[in-house]
């Protein structure tokens, strides 16, 4: 674990919240110097605590109305990791975590409508090897996502 102090974590926070802040605007709102402020955003970056920026997409727009989180139940004859690989390839499938509990891998899909979502649970995931079960739970409001 990488050892943050209070200016590491407002500078997280500040991107998090606008990763495309240059740094000197991530500075003024830090109370550092930008030069300061630089080399602190280069040794997160470095450090692997910042792993990368990129576009957060409004799904709706996208014309990707339904988010939901299916659980997969595998069979025992598949090691959960080709299977995890194995469904992380499948169009919608935007997340795949290794979980405990009552399924043995959750997967975050994204699709245009309920038909869209049912034909990739009743045709790309079932058909996958090693998939005897799904449980899915859909999302009917996102509350707080910042990661």
């Amino acid at each position: 674990m990488v050892k943050l102090d209070e200016f590491d974590r407002k500078i997280i926070n500040a991107l998090q919240t606008n990763g495309r802040l240059s740094n000197i605007d991530v500075a003024q709102r830090v109370s550092l110097s930008h030069s300061s402020c630089s080399r602190r955003i280069a040794r997160l970056e470095r450090d692997g605590v910042i792993t990368g920026y990129r576009a957060l997409t409004d799904r709706q727009k996208l014309g990707l109305s339904v988010r939901a989180l299916c659980g997969i139940l595998r069979d025992s004859n598949v090691g959960w990791e080709e299977l995890a690989d194995n469904l992380a390839k499948i169009e919608g499938v935007v997340s795949v975590f290794a979980v405990s509990g009552d399924v043995d891998l959750m997967l975050e899909i994204v699709a245009m409508d309920m038909e869209h979502y049912s034909q990739v649970v009743m045709h790309d995931v079932f058909n996958t090897k090693g998939v005897n079960a799904t449980r899915s739970s859909f999302v009917l409001a996102e509350v707080k996502s910042i990661y």
